[in-house]
């Protein structure tokens, strides 16, 4: 039996920033907000996924506005995930959200682990490719990791809801190809460039602790399509070897077809959010319906991200040829809510 387990941290930075999430009692003379829609052209929880929410805990923890970790300290935007290079090569759009001024743009940067890069390059230039727009009332969107040359727009340029401006991407000070949306609000009479930090889940007024206010930015028809996801498994597959993470992240284990020489075979998944106790097993059937391989792996700790697999050596001089089954459950323990999570998938072996 073979496994891998991998923690996974993502980093994230921004043009400019000030703040944690802003509220009523701060700013009771608040300017009402544009009525948003969503920045990126996907289909969530098909090929893109909510991975980091605003942080609107003022402490050195994090909390979501559903009162749960799925952020981390500090983090002042929404965090929109696609599942691999693959997919940001194919192009994923980023739209403007509200019609609108283009502040600033920047393009040019490399779609790239930053941790391959000198931190100099990307210390000073966190958010990567990016646009910042102006809205009316002192409403301010960013648009942060954009792919490498995929900026459509300019300085002054002005943009309707909808607009295209650019592609997500992997720039910055980031790991994984994802698009980070970034609200603010400058009050009329400020002078400063910064804004307060708005989490378009919220907008300026809470009605209620833990969930999305009837102020939210976003329309009503995107809150509605943007369940808030306890686990969510992102990605899964067969593999001939033991999948690297990076490999995964580029996307280099998507083979619906594998050699019946393979001399082992692999079950891979990506989850998000997993919660120490989780136990998360792998079941894989051969072309004749028999279980051939179950492993159980428990979580030893909260992640925003992990990927795991399980695999077998070839039992013979060649794999049984046809379709082999592969099964993930996710079980969740009573302390963390006590439900279970699955997913399959399948691969052809000749």
């Amino acid at each position: 039996m073979i496994k891998e387990i991998h923690l996974y941290i993502c980093a994230i930075g921004l043009f400019l920033n000030s703040g944690l999430a802003v509220n009523a009692q701060e700013t009771p003379d608040i300017a009402p907000a544009p009525e948003m829609i969503l920045p990126i052209d996907c289909e969530l929880g098909w090929n893109c996924w909510l991975m980091n929410y605003v942080d609107h805990d003022s402490s050195k923890s994090a909390k979501d506005y559903r009162c749960n970790n799925q952020t981390y300290n500090g983090h002042k935007g929404t965090d929109f995930m696609i599942r691999n290079y693959r997919d940001m090569i194919g192009g994923v759009v980023v739209r403007a959200t509200a019609a609108g001024e283009v502040l600033g743009v920047r393009d040019g940067m490399k779609d790239i682990d930053f941790r391959k890069r000198r931190i100099e390059l990307v210390s000073k230039k966190a958010c990567g490719n990016g646009v910042r727009i102006k809205h009316k009332n002192g409403w301010v969107t960013q648009y942060c990791h954009l792919r490498k040359n995929s900026v459509k727009v300019k300085k002054g340029d002005v943009v309707q809801s909808g607009d295209t401006l650019g592609f997500v991407g992997n720039s910055g000070k980031t790991q994984f190809p994802h698009l980070h949306f970034q609200v603010e609000y400058i009050a009329a009479s400020s002078k400063k460039r910064k804004g307060a930090i708005v989490d378009p889940f919220v907008g300026p007024v809470r009605n209620e602790a833990c969930e999305a206010s009837e102020h939210a930015l976003f329309s009503e028809q995107v809150i509605d399509g943007l369940e808030y996801k306890d686990v969510s498994i992102i990605d899964t597959g067969f593999a001939a070897s033991a999948p690297k993470a990076e490999g995964l992240i580029q996307g280099l284990y998507d083979d619906e077809t594998l050699s019946i020489r393979s001399p082992e075979l692999f079950l891979w998944a990506r989850i998000l959010h997993v919660k120490k106790g989780d136990k998360v097993t792998f079941t894989m059937k051969g072309p004749d319906g028999d279980e051939i391989l179950s492993y159980t792996n428990t979580i030893a700790k909260d992640q925003a991200y992990r990927s795991l697999h399980a695999g077998i050596r070839k039992p013979g001089f060649n794999w049984e040829d046809g379709v082999y089954r592969g099964f993930i459950k996710l079980s969740r323990g009573a302390e963390n809510g006590g439900r279970i999570y699955r997913s399959e998938t399948t691969v052809s072996v000749r």
